[in-house]
C-alpha cells in the first residue's frame, strides 16, 4: 500500500514544536516523533512498511503513530485519491520555474512533458490529471492531442489551459468516461458563434480567422507577475482535483471553468455546458 506524503512545515520552540499541515497546527511534544516527522518530510511518497520502518526506527509504536500522523497531516494511501499521478504537458516558453513549483505544491506523482506524442503514451491505460498548458495556441494540434489523449485514457481528466485577451482560463478537468463538458465544447461553440455573427470577444474573433487560415494564435508574453498568478491558480486547481484534504468536492465542480484577470489576479468561474457539434460527443468531423 503506497502512502501519499503531504507538505507541512515543523516550527521548533524552546518547550514544544508545532506542525503546520493543511488540517491545521498541532503541538508535538514527543522528540521521537519530531525526528520522524523531519525523516518523512524528505520523501513524496513511500509503502506502508517503508513508513512503519521510519516510525519503528525512532522508538515509536508504528500503529498508533501512524494513527497520531493521519490526525496531524493529511497523509492518504494511493487507493484513497483517484488519479495516480499528475502529467503537465507545456512549452518553456516563460521564466518561471513551472516543475519547481508543481513538484513543491503536488504530493503526488508528477511527469512533465513537451507537446508530442508521448504524452498519449505516458497516459494510456491509466488514471492522470493532465494539464495541457498552452502559452501559443495552436487549435489543430491542441485537438488533435486532445482527442488522442481521449481515446487512450478515457478515465484520465484533461484541464486545457490557455490565454484568453486579457484573461487566462483554466479549463474544467474533462473526463471521457463521465462526459462531462469538453474544452473544445467552449471553443468550437466561439468559433461558430463568430462564423454567425461578429461578437465583442476580440479573442473569438482571433481564434476563428487563426483556424481559418491555420495559423496560431499571436500570444502577448506574460510578465513575471502574470506568469505566477497563472501557474499559481493552475497548481491550486489540481491539487483540489487530485489530493485529499479538508475541501469537499461536488459533480458541479468538473462544469466550471476558471478565469485569471491578468491585471490583478482576480479570478471568476463560468460553467459550461455541451457543445452539439462537439467531437467528444461524437458529432465532430
Amino acid at each position: 500500500m503506497n502512502i501519499s506524503i503531504p507538505n507541512y512545515q515543523i516550527l521548533n520552540f524552546e518547550t514544544e514544536s508545532l506542525v503546520i499541515s493543511d488540517v491545521g497546527i498541532s503541538k508535538v511534544h514527543s522528540q521521537p516523533l519530531l525526528k520522524a516527522l523531519r525523516q518523512l518530510q524528505m520523501s513524496r511518497a513511500m509503502t506502508r512498511d517503508e513508513l512503519d520502518e521510519v516510525l519503528s526506527g525512532n522508538g515509536l509504536n508504528a500503529d498508533s503513530a501512524f494513527a497520531f500522523l493521519e490526525k496531524i497531516i493529511p497523509i492518504r494511501t494511493v487507493g484513497d485519491l483517484y488519479f495516480e499521478k499528475t502529467i503537465v504537458v507545456y512549452s518553456k516558453e516563460g521564466v518561471v520555474g513551472v516543475e519547481d513549483l508543481f513538484r513543491q505544491e503536488l504530493s503526488g506523482a508528477v511527469e512533465f512533458k513537451e507537446f508530442s506524442s508521448d504524452v498519449v503514451k505516458s497516459a494510456a491505460g491509466i488514471r492522470c490529471f493532465i494539464v495541457l498548458l498552452c502559452h501559443s495556441y495552436d487549435y489543430e494540434g491542441l485537438k488533435k492531442l486532445h482527442f488522442d489523449l481521449v481515446k487512450s485514457s478515457p478515465r484520465s481528466a484533461i484541464s486545457v489551459c490557455w490565454p484568453m485577451g486579457d484573461f487566462f482560463c483554466i479549463g474544467q478537468p474533462y473526463i471521457a468516461e463521465v462526459g462531462n463538458p469538453c474544452h473544445f465544447c467552449t471553443v468550437d461553440r466561439l468559433i461558430h458563434n463568430e462564423s454567425v455573427r461578429l461578437a465583442k470577444n476580440n479573442w473569438a474573433s482571433a481564434l476563428a480567422f487563426c483556424k481559418n487560415k491555420h495559423v496560431n494564435i499571436p500570444f502577448k508574453k506574460l510578465s513575471l507577475y502574470q506568469e505566477l498568478i497563472v501557474v499559481g491558480a493552475i497548481i491550486r486547481n489540481v491539487r483540489f482535483f487530485t489530493e485529499g484534504g479538508v475541501l469537499r468536492k461536488y459533480h458541479d465542480d468538473i462544469l466550471c471553468s476558471s478565469y485569471v484577470k491578468l491585471s490583478d489576479g482576480g479570478i471568476f468561474q463560468e460553467p459550461n455546458s455541451h457543445w452539439y457539434m462537439c467531437d467528444c460527443l461524437g458529432g465532430g468531423v
